[in-house]
């Protein structure tokens, strides 16, 4: 059901945009005030029914009477007061229907993690646990004094069991390179573009399973009703047959049949094979006008063109087809394996069905292709990685303190805690096994 908003002071009615209504002093805000913040709240509707999300820091905006601020939202019903400054609003309901309320947010599941790279090739990682807002205000929670992002570009919130990227400008955002005027869900895997920031998000869903355990081969070749390794994802906005690229649905209709984890693992082995024998060459840096045409170039086929490939092999990960991707996923990286987003996209496979010891590959490959230029991204991700191999091979512990210290020459930010506790469980290692290890070569 639709809301209106009624300006207590005029009497004037306006019925609430479903996709987006902005309330604020901002010329490009739906409900125009006279006195109050740049934006100081933002109404929309989801799947699961209305919200009102706080957006200022105003303390003179209040919703029922109580103080309504960035990172605060509210499930509307009809007679809630909003002030802002001296205008004061009501919330009606047409024909007075009787309330229909959304479930509950609850809190975010753990695990959710937004990379965020800034203009000049920092890193930022931010536990996705709140709400995020963007912007040049300095309230804003991922905040740069760049003219490129609006005072306030962007809201990533979580609500209703899903996170939803909401634009809060004139201008759109980026979703996996393609335009987002309004809102949109954001699923793991998803490349966000706002102003000049590039956001990676690594999204845990409710309904996600952990990792398999690696469990014997016959569990997987003859899979009974109670040992499954793998579980289709479910709950809303995970994806359908339907909304894969039509070349991978065989029109029947029928759910697909459980991936046989035992051939996918032998494949996607084989394949490790094959990319560590490639030795991609970075691209040689050019100088002058033809440099920056080239870089300006390379940015908007990055953020704004999305191979069919890596479109298509993302969607039937979220759908639960891992086996379908990774054929999708080979065969492009034989063809193209200089081609970063589709490493990046192998990476995201492998982590989801746990061939952990398979990630690192794609990275690497990455890493190599970067030369002089690498993504900062990549490196706290190979050294997260070469600590989690550490486990079952020791050697991998100098790896980690190497991508610990690249990622700080290419950031210029230290990463001391965490090369002390690496080198730490170094020294753990070296008086248990006393040598015993010394001479294992980690394979990689």
């Amino acid at each position: 059901m639709d809301y209106h908003l009624q300006n207590l002071r005029t009497g004037e009615t306006l019925k609430l945009h479903p996709e987006r209504t902005l309330i604020g002093t901002a010329e490009h805000a739906t409900v125009r005030t006279s006195a109050g913040p740049y934006l100081a709240a933002l109404a929309v509707r989801l799947p699961g029914g209305w919200m009102i999300f706080g957006l200022g820091d105003d303390e003179s905006v209040t919703y029922n009477r109580q103080p309504f601020l960035a990172g605060q939202r509210m499930i509307p019903k009809r007679g809630d007061l909003l002030m802002v400054g001296e205008e004061k609003f009501t919330l009606l309901r047409p024909g007075n229907p009787a309330e229909s309320l959304p479930p509950a947010h609850a809190l975010p599941p753990e695990g959710s993690f937004a990379y965020i790279q800034y203009p000049d090739g920092k890193d930022e990682c931010r536990a996705l646990d709140h709400d995020l807002l963007f912007g040049r205000l300095s309230y804003c929670h991922v905040q740069l004094a760049d003219t490129r992002l609006s005072r306030l570009n962007a809201l990533l919130a979580w609500c209703q069991g899903e996170w939803y990227v909401h634009n809060l400008t004139k201008k759109v955002i980026g979703k996996n390179r393609k335009p987002v005027a309004h809102f949109s869900p954001v699923y793991d895997g998803d490349e966000l573009l706002i102003g000049p920031l590039t956001v990676r998000l690594e999204i845990r869903q409710p309904g996600d399973i952990a990792a398999p355990t690696p469990l014997p081969a016959e569990s997987f070749l003859a899979p009974s009703s109670s040992v499954r390794s793998w579980e289709l994802p479910t709950g809303p906005g995970l994806g359908t047959a339907t909304d894969i690229n039509d070349a991978t649905d065989d029109g029947s209709g029928e759910t697909p049949a459980l991936p046989n984890m035992v051939l996918l693992r032998a494949n996607a082995q084989r394949f490790d094979n094959w990319l560590k024998a490639q030795h991609p060459q970075p691209a040689e840096a050019k100088g002058g006008l033809a440099g920056w045409f080239g870089s300006q170039r390379d940015w908007l086929r990055r953020f704004w063109y999305d191979t069919p490939e890596t479109t298509t092999a993302r969607n039937l990960r979220h759908a639960g087809r891992p086996e379908e991707a990774f054929h999708v996923l080979e065969r492009a990286i034989r063809a193209r394996p200089n081609s970063p987003d589709l490493l990046r996209e192998l990476y995201h496979l492998y982590e989801a069905v746990g061939f952990h010891d398979l990630c690192y590959r794609p990275l690497r490959q990455i890493e190599k292709l970067a030369g002089d230029r690498p993504d900062p991204w990549v490196l706290e991700r190979l050294a997260h990685l070469c600590e989690q191999l550490s486990l079952d091979q020791p050697t991998m512990l100098e790896r980690a303190i190497d991508y610990w210290t690249k990622l700080e020459k290419a950031t210029g930010t230290t990463r001391t805690r965490e090369k002390n506790n690496v080198l730490a469980r170094r020294a753990l290692r070296d008086r248990g096994l006393s040598g015993a290890n010394s001479g294992n070569d980690s394979g990689f």
